[in-house]
């Protein structure tokens, strides 16, 4: 049985050590809001809740990659130009895999290497969002994306996602204010483009958002 570790007893030397089996390692409990180390020698495997990842530039800007929900994984890229960070958007549960023993099990590699295509795609999508001219386009692929890699289908071709993003992380996504999100959400829910739950998780309309490349 998985043991799990709160954040704040965490014991990180537990990573170099031998382990035979990924089912017998323990669960890294991580609350909402903390900032996930990352180690050069392995990965972190997501089994439940959000991760945001982002990095800082020499000049302090910010650029998002995306985020890891249960089943990715993620680790440091090894730049020396990126300040990677890995923050919890949510209560979140890892696991952590070296990387020697990802490159001897076959199993891991066929688990893991679809995810590391998802992650390039991810990212690859942000930067066509943000390459966006208008602000409302870019919120709503930003909205779009988060819906596809996030979301749970509901009846009359809506969709929820399933985590509630405050409107100054989604500002900080597209490159905009915090006010500006929250004029142009509020304009969403207006013209019934989208409505809250009552955790305020967001139900899109998906015949307003559509693909991302439209």
């Amino acid at each position: 049985m998985l043991s799990i570790v709160q954040s704040t007893d965490l014991d990180y030397s537990h990573q170099q050590q031998q382990q035979p089996s990924v089912l017998n390692k323990r669960l890294y409990f991580h609350t909402k809001g903390d900032e996930i180390p990352l180690f050069p020698e392995g990965v972190w495997q997501v089994t439940q809740g959000l991760v945001q990842l982002s990095a800082n530039y020499e000049d302090g800007e910010q650029v998002l990659f995306g985020w890891a929900a249960s089943g990715a994984w993620f680790g440091t890229q090894g730049s020396d130009r990126l300040d990677y960070q890995a923050t919890a958007l949510s209560p979140v549960y890892l696991r952590w895999l070296r990387l020697d023993e990802i490159e001897s099990s076959m199993r891991l590699s066929q688990i893991l290497l679809p995810q590391l295509a998802k992650r390039m795609r991810q990212a690859e999508l942000l930067l066509i969002i943000n390459g966006r001219r208008h602000t409302v386009e870019r919120l709503r692929g930003l909205l779009s994306l988060l819906r596809d890699e996030l979301g749970e289908s509901l009846p009359d071709n809506r969709t929820r996602i399933n985590y509630k993003f405050t409107h100054q992380q989604l500002a900080s996504a597209i490159g905009t204010t915090r006010v500006t999100v929250s004029r142009m959400m509020a304009q969403f829910q207006s013209k019934g483009y989208m409505t809250l739950d009552r955790h305020r998780h967001p139900i899109l309309d998906n015949n307003y958002f559509g693909h991302i490349g439209n």
